[in-house]
């Protein structure tokens, strides 16, 4: 009997082993659930796991703030500027005359700048100011148009010294007038002379940066003028001098006495000068402000009351002149600052700037020129080498080296 083909038998051999190993596996697996333990918790009842706290980082140590730094005030500084003798020669009058009056101003352009930048600023007025009624003259017996004053004024000047020997050439009428007149021009005070001994009992004082000054004036004479009342100049008198200091004293910060003293075209200072400077420095006078010799002399201290110092300029030359001399050309300009301390005030700095007095052939041009802004041009120009021996930068630099030394200021600062 012939079997089936290979291929039919071959596939019946095959279902047969897949028959068996379904039925060996299924054997193997249950069908029914499994159960969960009991001992083990709903997964609704587990804690949630944290992570462990991490420690708070202590906060860096910031720097101390450093404390504002402390800015120490600047300490007051009051500035003051003094010249010699405006001393109003005719030549110098006519030169000055206008149209319709006089113009003075011409004469301090040079100078205008260091005046009115100072705080106070002190000039003596060598003749008087008599206005109507007396008309202008020059030596010997000066009187000079009232538009003189108001040029200074304007200038910069605001104190006015009156205390000097040609103070009373016109009489007391024009003493009077003189005095009435700088009453009546705003911010300037005079001093030296008097209306009635009321005013003669009065002592001048000027502010300045909140400190006051108390200014003092006296003349060693009157070129032998008579004063028809004794309060209209004051005079040197050392009794009525302390008497005056002491009551200045408890009025103000700081006396300032003017002087007009000394030998007249000297350049060292006398014995008599040089005892009342020493006389007033004992009693604790600041500053001492010499005039009158038409020539400079030194700038010096003195140790006075309770070995405090007082500085004494013996003598500032002229500052406005028609001389005719070289070397009364050169003049000083007196510079000095206060400082305020805990004391009270003293003086910190001081030198001299020197002047130059120039004028021209013809007697015009006239002006005062800090040495610094001189030249030898201008020099040249000077009728002084006319009138005398030649001048030039190194004659007035040489003498005010002679008589000033290290307090010379021949630079613009």
């Amino acid at each position: 009997m012939k079997i089936g083909s290979d291929k039919t038998v071959l596939g019946g051999l095959l279902a047969c082993v897949a028959l068996l190993v379904f039925t060996a596996l299924a054997g193997c697996v249950s069908t029914q659930p499994q159960e969960i333990p009991g001992d083990l918790p709903p997964l609704a009842a587990v804690e949630e796991i944290k992570p462990a706290p991490v420690p708070e980082a202590e906060p860096a140590p910031q720097p101390e703030a450093e404390p504002d730094p402390i800015v120490e005030a600047e300490p007051t500084r009051i500035s003051l500027v003094a010249v010699g003798d405006n001393l109003l020669h005719m030549p110098i009058v006519n030169w000055c005359k206008t149209v319709d009056g006089y113009d003075f101003t011409p004469l301090y352009r040079e100078v205008e700048k260091l005046v009115a930048e100072a705080d106070l600023a002190f000039v003596n007025q060598e003749s008087p100011l008599g206005g109507e009624g007396f008309a202008p003259s020059g030596y010997p017996m000066f009187n000079s148009p009232q538009q003189a004053g108001l040029a200074l004024a304007a200038t910069g000047f605001n104190v006015i010294n009156h205390a000097n020997n040609h103070g009373l050439d016109k009489g007391a009428k024009a003493v009077l007038a003189t005095a009435d007149f700088w009453r009546e021009v705003p911010d300037v005070v005079y001093i030296g002379i008097n209306r009635s001994e009321e005013e003669r009992a009065e002592i001048r004082v000027v502010e300045a940066q909140g400190y006051r000054f108390a200014w003092l004036a006296y003349s060693y004479g009157t070129n032998g003028m008579p004063m028809a009342q004794s309060y209209l100049m004051n005079l040197i008198d050392k009794e009525a001098m302390a008497a005056d200091i002491e009551q200045a004293q408890e009025l103000a910060d700081a006396v300032i006495v003017s002087l007009h003293w000394g030998n007249e075209y000297q350049f060292t200072p006398s014995r008599e000068q040089r005892e009342l400077a020493q006389f007033l420095a004992d009693l604790g006078v600041a500053l001492i402000i010499g005039h009158h010799p038409h020539v400079a002399q030194p700038l010096e201290w003195l140790e006075g009351k309770d070995d405090l110092p007082t500085l004494v300029m013996f003598s500032l030359g002229n500052f406005v002149s028609n001389q005719d001399r070289r070397n009364r050309m050169l003049e000083g300009m007196l510079s000095v600052v206060f400082f305020a301390t805990e004391n009270g005030l003293a003086i910190e700095e001081c030198g001299v700037i020197p002047l130059v007095m120039h004028y021209e052939r013809g007697y015009q041009n006239y002006c005062v020129y800090p040495l610094y802004a001189y030249s030898e041009d201008l020099a040249q120009r000077h009728y002084i080498n006319q009138l005398d021996r030649q001048v030039s930068l190194g004659f007035f630099s040489g003498l005010a080296y002679d008589i000033w030394g290290e307090y010379c200021v021949i630079h613009n600062s």
